[in-house]
């Protein structure tokens, strides 16, 4: 007989968890924005110091291939700066350049400026400086309609080693009109020798004046395509050490209003020895300011924008006329970019300090308590006696608490490392 024993099962309940709590869920989604962010930041922060250092190698290689075609060939060959198309104070390209003879054609006799009254002059001298180069047989205006001269050339007066070299201007000489007899060079900067007549007289020699020169012609562009900066990094001219010659320039009295931008033609040229020489030379040192578009667009219009504007403008300027640092950029009054231009032209640059707080620079508004971070640059630095060629961090010391950086070319000049 069987015996049925009726038993009880105890059953266990295990609680399995089916996921994170939204809490949980929220932490981790934080953590890995928070990691995704300095990931994207340091990638970022890598990519810009890669491209300035890209456009500072190649700014540093093409001049060392210049140099070193023109030690090779046994003839001079250089580097031409392409002013860019948009930022009208920064290069963005460069070609490779060789050199064109100098043009000495006919003669020349040095005047006094007589334009006044416009169109009527009446032989009386606007003013006492000899800066009109009259020519007579030159052919100065067929170079001209031929492209072969233009503002920014350099004429050395009298020809040969003695002679004094000269930028020049070109606004006298019209190629819509027949060609004149006797066609006219205006120098930007006065003749050494002031001339032996009267002030009043046109004529600045009576006897003894120099009746020869020679005219610096455009080098021909070497068969090859320009080569680009990266994307966003530019040569900033405000930035950078230049010849006078290069930068914009002021009213020359009656003679004209000069050039308010930066020369289209800025040539580095390297003889056979590997030297510097032309235009380029006469500073002994080209320091060449290498940074982000966007920074130097950004704080330049900032800083144009708080000057006092120039005083007197030139002749034929009113209050009214803007001038654009950039064609998208702020539209400043004429005489705020001609202080900047002051400025420059007397040796100034413009390189931010790293950190600007509106604090330390009152022209760079709405950073009172967080500074605007400049991104990373360096100097490509030119010696013209040696023809070497070096590449350098920004000096970072702005002891005057103005935001401009005081001795920025400091490591280029003394080899130091920056850290």
């Amino acid at each position: 007989m069987k015996t049925s024993r009726s038993s009880s099962t105890s059953t266990e309940v295990v609680t399995h968890r089916a996921g994170f709590t939204l809490l949980e869920l929220l932490i981790v989604v934080s953590i890995m924005a928070i990691l995704l962010t300095m990931t994207v930041m340091a990638v970022n922060f890598s990519r810009d110091s890669e491209r300035v250092v890209s456009a500072a190698l190649h700014v540093q290689s093409m001049l060392s291939g210049a140099r070193d075609r023109a030690i090779y060939a046994k003839e001079a060959r250089g580097v031409r700066f392409f002013v860019d198309a948009d930022n009208y104070r920064a290069v963005t390209s460069m070609v490779y350049i060789d050199p064109a003879e100098s043009w000495d054609k006919g003669s020349i006799q040095l005047q006094r400026p007589d334009l006044l009254p416009v169109g009527n002059p009446n032989n009386v001298a606007d003013s006492p400086n000899v800066t009109i180069v009259a020519g007579a047989g030159t052919h100065w205006w067929e170079l001209k309609r031929r492209g072969l001269l233009f503002d920014g050339l350099r004429v050395r007066i009298p020809k040969g080693t003695a002679g004094t070299w000269y930028t020049i201007s070109t606004q006298l000489i019209d190629i819509t009109a027949a060609p004149p007899a006797t066609q006219y060079l205006v120098l930007q900067v006065p003749y050494a020798d002031p001339g032996d007549t009267n002030v009043d007289s046109v004529r600045a020699f009576d006897s003894g004046g120099p009746e020869d020169y020679e005219l610096e012609l455009p080098p021909r562009i070497l068969p090859m395509d320009p080569v680009k900066l990266p994307a966003d990094t530019i040569i900033d001219l405000d930035g950078s050490k230049l010849p006078p010659s290069w930068r914009p320039s002021f009213a020359v009295g009656s003679a004209g209003t000069g050039n308010f931008q930066y020369s289209q033609f800025m040539d580095v040229v390297f003889s056979p020895r590997g030297t510097v020489i032309g235009g380029a030379a006469a500073g002994g040192v080209v320091h060449f300011y290498i940074c982000d578009n966007v920074d130097s667009l950004t704080l330049k219009d900032e800083y144009v924008n708080d000057l006092v504007p120039f005083s007197p403008l030139p002749p034929g300027f009113t209050a009214a006329d803007k001038l654009q640092l950039s064609a998208n950029g702020e539209v400043h009054p004429m005489g705020k970019v001609l202080t900047f231009n002051q400025q420059l032209q007397a040796g100034g640059y413009f390189v931010p300090t790293n950190e600007i707080f509106t604090a330390n620079a009152a022209w760079l508004p709405d950073y009172d308590t967080e500074p605007y971070l400049v991104r990373d640059r360096r100097i490509v630095t030119i010696f013209t006696q040696t023809g070497a060629v070096s590449s350098s961090q920004v000096y970072v010391n702005d002891a005057d608490s103005d935001g401009n950086e005081d001795d920025p070319f400091r490591f280029s000049e003394t080899g130091e490392t920056g850290k």
